[in-house]
């Protein structure tokens, strides 16, 4: 593979998307410069000054408390930050640690819980596991708010081996029923308690202040301080003894690595790939950031194995497209910079933003909504016959949509012509290949300049109109082909 190939390879998979104008930000710093770019994003001006609660106040003033607001939020900032690897990372962690607005059902307690996963998401494994497992949205989603030493409950204990830590076949029922028991008193408490004042009040005049009316607590009364025996450690053992010993278990640090390079790279990684992974985690104290670093440094991850092999996830195919366009800055300068958190974005923001969410959902992606505590499934399981429904409809909305002036046909026609200066259908293809990171086939190539001819090639161009309905016909084709389904 060239450098320029292996960038594009490590956008695709830890970015949003290697589209030119995506591609061409990281060329100039080489490979290892858009490593660091990319994992190194703490450093990076994000540029997206939108604050959840802008999304929460609607133009009446009134602020809705619903999770909903906050995913329409998170699917702008999807399309418009510059720290994708963040974003990619904090859905990483709410997969695993799966949490739904279903249940979960205010929205600050969802945002705060996303936060710590942003936080904390390439940090040490241990931070972010005691930093996640101490908050109102975990604790209150597997009932540990209900767990007390006369009845633990053992819904928290149980997901906590088996999905977040140590895997199945590597504990004991005895493990799940003892560790239930250290963790009973870490409970959720309602900042209402004694009010009347009905709820949504209270939950609007919490996030006005920047809170959840949720928040984790401890009752010690509700702890069992009984001698414990847990992974063949015994002793008077609590909730942090528990996490602390299987943050450090070398099971742990096995599961998280192989579910890191499957989500980055590709399933069942050879057994050097895990003992380099797991090597580096045990040495650097579980530093996910570290992981990462050997991750992209490994010969395999630029494989044939690798390359283009991935389904495309509702965020590869969605939010990249978007993101294709590079119209970050144009957002950007739609919304200007507001004065207050609690200023209303404007509401084509808020169109954007919730669209994407909309859109993602329809393939089965719904952000702060998971199907079960697994998480979703991935890989193949995105590639069906709705989805690709879904996807081809994509074109539609982008070049035609509802603005009557068809403002992404026109923008894109203009880039076509100024910068790759069009003089044919094939050449039109060739661009549009190289600013939606599609590799062809000579087939491809041909159909597709085929439907660009029928449309009016490129002197389509000549008014919105036409553009926007020749661009929609060769997305459509575009956006059905086999192989931009992965990435």
């Amino acid at each position: 593979m060239t450098e320029r190939e292996k960038i594009s390879h490590v956008l695709r998979r830890l970015g949003l998307g290697a589209g030119r104008y995506e591609r061409t930000q990281y060329e100039r710093l080489g490979l290892q410069g858009t490593i660091e770019r990319l994992i190194g994003f703490d450093r990076v001006d994000e540029k997206f000054p939108y604050s959840p609660w802008s999304f929460a106040v609607q133009q009446d003033r009134k602020l809705y408390t619903d999770p909903y607001q906050i995913a329409g939020w998170w699917g702008l900032r999807f399309l418009m930050t510059r720290r994708p690897l963040q974003e990619k990372l904090t859905l990483f962690w709410h997969d695993h640690f799966a949490v739904s607005g279903e249940k979960v059902f205010e929205g600050p307690t969802m945002l705060e819980y996303t936060d710590i996963l942003r936080r904390h998401g390439k940090g040490k494994f241990r931070d972010l596991l005691r930093a996640v497992t101490k908050h109102a949205a975990l604790v209150s989603y597997l009932d540990n708010n209900t767990s007390t030493k006369l009845h633990p409950n053992e819904n928290l204990a149980r997901e906590m081996f088996e999905l977040f830590t140590l895997g199945v076949g590597n504990y004991s029922e005895a493990d799940v029923k003892e560790s239930a028991r250290a963790l009973t008193g870490w409970a959720v408490h309602y900042s209402g308690l004694g009010d009347d004042t009905p709820f949504p009040e209270q939950a609007e005049r919490a996030a006005r202040q920047g809170m959840s009316v949720f928040n984790f607590c401890v009752v010690p009364a509700q702890h069992d301080g009984g001698t414990k025996s847990i992974l063949g450690k015994k002793g008077n053992l609590d909730g942090d003894d528990l996490l602390d010993m299987l943050a450090a278990m070398p099971e742990t640090a096995s599961l998280i690595c192989r579910k890191l390079w499957e989500f980055f790279a590709y399933k069942d990684p050879e057994p050097e790939v895990m003992t380099a992974l797991t090597g580096t985690w045990q040495a650097t104290d579980g530093d996910i950031a570290s992981v990462l670093r050997t991750m992209v440094g490994r010969p395999e991850f630029y494989s044939f194995k690798a390359v283009r092999t991935m389904p495309k996830s509702p965020l590869d195919f969605t939010v990249a497209l978007f993101r294709c366009l590079g119209v970050s800055d144009i957002f950007l300068t739609l919304g200007g910079i507001p004065s207050d958190p609690y200023e209303p974005v404007k509401e084509d923001l808020r169109k954007i933003g919730s669209g994407v969410f909309y859109l993602m959902s329809q393939q089965g992606l719904t952000l702060l909504f998971p199907p079960n505590v697994g998480g979703w499934d991935w890989g193949t399981a995105w590639i069906t016959s709705n989805n690709t429904v879904v996807r081809v409809n994509h074109a539609q909305l982008l070049f035609v949509g509802d603005d009557p002036n068809r403002f992404v046909a026109v923008m894109l026609g203009q880039k076509l012509k100024s910068e790759d200066h069009v003089a044919n259908s094939g050449a039109v293809i060739d661009a549009l290949a190289d600013i939606f990171d599609a590799e062809l086939t000579p087939t491809d190539r041909t159909l597709l300049a085929q439907a660009c001819d029928r449309a009016g090639g490129v002197g389509a161009f000549g008014d919105k109109e036409s553009a926007s309905k020749m661009l929609a016909e060769v997305g459509k084709l575009l956006f059905a082909m086999p192989g931009f389904q992965l990435c």
